[in-house]
């Protein structure tokens, strides 16, 4: 072996020659004349290994991708002039490439590559150099492309909410919601400065009326913390429902196979029950960004982000955590109500307009399930249908048959029903925090579909009605 060169290349593109120690060594190449290259990817970002990442060596006409632990090899090169590039979704997010300079490779000769994609507090100094820090270090960059031709996607307003939490003294507990703003520019990205550290919030993106679900964000707790997401959004103006994309996956209960969960896409009437081993299929779903919601009687509720490309099928895998009742003291009572003004539960019932209970209502009654607590309120009633507990309405509704119209919202979102009264079989009453029912002239314009006026039962959940 002639000579053993390391290269650590930033994505600034700023390359040094030093010690950089890989363990253990490769062994060299036998006396062939020919030569290797042997690489490590680190991902400095979220401190662990670049795995899955593509690398294309200049002259080498063949696909190598990165281990587990970022490594990667590629042996019986001849000698010459050589450049390394990687390619990630990671780095296609960032809006950066990862390359090495060129760099001559001898015969019998072995040379180790280290590239490393930069910390989150080298990647926010770059791309929020300029923009006011208000809320604190921490942000949120990515793009936004089409999910049939991943094209760019400009001008599109790309938001993150979330609710600020103060506590002191004078105010005690105060709940505010904040959102900050950002535009794409003509190559889809999108910079979210001055994010604060430990925040819990929720991503989206919209242009004309195409929208994104809300997927979640976690951002840690050091000062500097950096979240990256590409986000698939239509061109067209027109908010898709039905597309011909397909979602398998699986669903555990506390880590166990367990059948007969509900999964459904958020924001659409595509949904599926489990099978015995916990497996389920979504057909026909819009290509994009999307949210994918599992509920399962007597576990909390769970939801995971999918992005749905073309007609590629996705696989996702959704543990449900078994259900634990809470405690509920003064505070946690004082922040329930916090989150019901937000979804405006409290000024419905502060005018009137249809009959309210609330979860010290439900508490009273002790009730088993949802069932349970709608068979007390005025106007509904409780049915058997194949053995099932159905609500009807004691009333019925004008111009429409009580049976056929009586529809649910959960957490605001259209229950699409799979059998009639199934919204009693996924419902744990432990997580109903509040329950709002209308009938008639009643019924608010934002519950109803195409003018139809049906008998409207709207149900809030802790996975939208927050307690801490």
């Amino acid at each position: 072996m002639r000579f053993l060169r390391f290269l650590l290349v930033s994505l600034s593109f700023i390359s040094t020659s030093g010690s950089a120690q890989v363990s253990p060594q490769p062994p060299a190449p036998a006396k062939t004349g020919q030569a290797a290259i042997s690489g490590l990817v680190l991902d400095s970002l979220h401190g662990s290994y670049l795995q899955g990442a593509e690398v294309m060596i200049s002259g080498v006409n063949r696909t190598i991708m990165t281990d587990s632990a970022g490594r990667f090899t590629a042996a019986e090169l001849p000698p010459g002039n050589y450049q390394v590039g990687v390619f990630h979704p990671l780095l296609d997010t960032l809006g950066l490439s990862l390359a090495t300079k060129s760099f001559f490779l001898g015969a019998d000769s072995l040379s180790i590559v280290v590239l490393a994609v930069p910390s989150a507090a080298t990647l926010i100094g770059r791309s929020c150099a300029g923009r006011p820090m208000t809320q604190g270090g921490s942000a949120i960059i990515g793009r936004v492309v089409d999910p049939e031709t991943l094209d760019p996607i400009a001008r599109a307003q790309v938001s993150v909410a979330w609710t600020q939490v103060e506590v002191s003294k004078e105010v005690g507990v105060r709940r505010s919601p904040r959102m900050l703003y950002d535009s794409t520019d003509a190559n889809g990205s999108f910079r979210i400065c001055g994010l604060p550290s430990s925040l819990r919030a929720t991503l989206q993106a919209t242009r004309g009326r195409a929208i994104t679900a809300e997927v979640p964000v976690v951002l840690g707790d050091e000062p500097r913390e950096l979240f990256a997401r590409t986000l698939l959004l239509t061109k067209t103006d027109s908010v898709i429902k039905v597309g011909t994309g397909i979602v398998r996956g699986r669903v555990t209960l506390g880590g166990a196979a367990g059948g007969g969960s509900r999964v459904e896409l958020v924001g659409t009437e595509i949904v599926a029950a489990t099978n015995d081993r916990g497996e389920f299929s979504l057909t026909g779903v819009p290509a994009g960004t999307h949210v994918i919601l599992a509920r399962h009687l007597g576990y909390g509720a769970a939801s995971v982000p999918v992005d749905l490309v073309g007609r590629e099928p996705k696989r996702v895998t959704i543990d449900l955590p078994k259900y634990v009742p809470m405690m509920d003291p003064v505070f946690v009572s004082a922040r329930r109500n916090r989150s019901l003004d937000q979804v405006g539960f409290n000024e419905r019932k502060r005018s009137g307009g249809g009959r309210y209970v609330t979860r010290e209502e439900i508490e009273r009654s002790n009730p088993t399930y949802l069932s349970d607590i709608l068979r007390r309120v005025s106007g509904l009633k409780v049915e058997y249908e194949d053995g099932r507990e159905v609500i009807r309405s004691s009333r019925g509704t004008t111009g429409f048959s009580s049976e056929a119209c009586v529809q649910y919202y959960v957490d605001d979102m259209p229950w699409q029903s799979m059998t009639p009264g199934d919204v009693n079989d996924y419902v744990t009453v432990g997580e109903v925090m509040g329950i709002e029912v209308y009938t008639d002239a009643t019924v608010p314009a934002r519950y109803m579909k195409g003018g139809e006026v049906c008998t409207t039962i709207v149900v809030w959940t802790r996975m939208r009605i927050r307690e801490q």
